[in-house]
């Protein structure tokens, strides 16, 4: 510090402060450990003049020269102590001439000159060239317990957008990692995400060898369901064509939850089949398929897989509940078209298979 001034590098800068470089918040910073009205702020980051990415322990150094004319035997600098690279000199000498420069991995930044009237901020940030900006990161994963190499865990530096699979061995490799201290995370499901800090030199390849503890593996909750089929109507295709969804179908778990008296009760519950009672002067239900292009025109009926010549009148109508006793029943399935009717239930007006207890033998 010379002729009254302090220049002071606020090293431990919060990472917010570093990563918007805001004047108004750098000044309160400044102000909090300087109480100086109108001091001259000084602030930026060192950066690689290739890419502009910060170089975070570099080394910025401020001197002047005073108003007798003679440089300062002293020069001040700091350490940036932000992991962004990010420096801060507050309360600047003002009416004189500043240089500054930075040193960074054995590599200096041209000397730039200042000159503060009085409560200026001004963002410089120090340009450095460096020989070899990236470096390589070589290792190999073990069981920490056994000793044993653990494979096909990923090894990554986000920063560097660079990961790696570990082969039967646990060896891994990392290329065109920036240089400096970056961030490694492993993943592998059975050892967890640890992560490490990694030095990255340019000079040689940084070899790690990484012991993980297994950890327990928590797993989502299994739900089974299990669904009873009927032996015998698995062995007749029921469910194989229950599960084409090519027709509607009543399963047994459909008719024991609700025992049907007679058997017309349960077309009535299946979509795409109109049913009408007609008395003339005996009564029975005339059925008829939703969309049927031919009116009146009956769907076919089989019985335990065999088809059933019923006997309709005159007026087109036929006794449903003759086919089958509502006590009798065990699964039914409806096809309403000839394009969805399985060959071996045909029918020109559609189908009806019904399926009886005594069909199981």
């Amino acid at each position: 510090m010379f002729a009254g001034h302090a220049a002071l590098l606020v090293a431990a800068a919060p990472s917010p402060l570093s990563a918007q470089m805001s004047p108004d918040l750098i000044r309160a910073q400044c102000e909090t450990v300087h109480e100086i009205p109108d001091q001259s702020i000084l602030y930026g980051f060192v950066v690689d003049n290739r890419s502009g990415t910060p170089l975070p322990g570099s080394t910025v150094y401020l001197s002047w020269v005073t108003n007798r004319g003679s440089s300062d035997s002293t020069v001040n600098r700091a350490q940036t102590g932000t992991a962004d690279g990010a420096y801060i000199f507050c309360d600047v000498p003002q009416d004189t001439r500043l240089i500054a420069w930075a040193d960074a991995m054995g590599e200096t930044s041209a000397v730039t000159e200042f000159h503060f009237e009085g409560g200026e901020s001004t963002r410089e940030d120090l340009e450095i060239r460096l020989r070899a900006f990236t470096g390589a990161v070589a290792g190999v994963v073990v069981d920490a317990r056994t000793g044993e190499p653990i494979e096909a865990a990923t090894v990554a530096i986000p920063f560097a957008d660079a990961s790696a699979l570990t082969n039967a061995e646990g060896h891994f490799r990392l290329r065109d990692v920036p240089i400096g201290t970056q961030q490694a995370e492993i993943h592998h499901l059975a050892y967890g995400d640890p992560t490490l800090e990694v030095e990255v030199s340019s000079a040689i390849t940084t070899y790690l060898t990484i012991r993980l503890e297994p950890q327990a593996i928590a797993l989502e909750p299994l739900s089974v369901q299990v669904t009873q089929r009927r032996q015998w109507l698995e062995t007749r295709g029921f469910y194989e064509r229950m599960e084409s969804q090519l027709g509607q179908f009543v399963t047994p778990e459909e008719v024991n939850a609700r025992p049907y008296r007679r058997f017309h009760e349960v077309l009535r519950e299946v979509p795409g089949v109109g049913l009408r009672e007609v008395c003339t002067p005996h009564c029975s239900v005339r059925i008829e398929m939703a969309g049927s292009t031919q009116p009146g025109c009956i769907p076919t009926f089989y019985v335990d897989g065999r088809q059933v010549h019923q006997l309709v009148d005159t007026r087109g109508n036929i006794d449903l509940d003759t086919l089958v006793f509502g006590n009798d029943l065990a699964a039914v399935e409806v096809y309403r078209g000839i394009a969805q009717t399985p060959a071996q239930f045909f029918g020109r007006c559609g189908s009806v298979v019904i399926w009886t207890k005594r069909g199981a033998g």
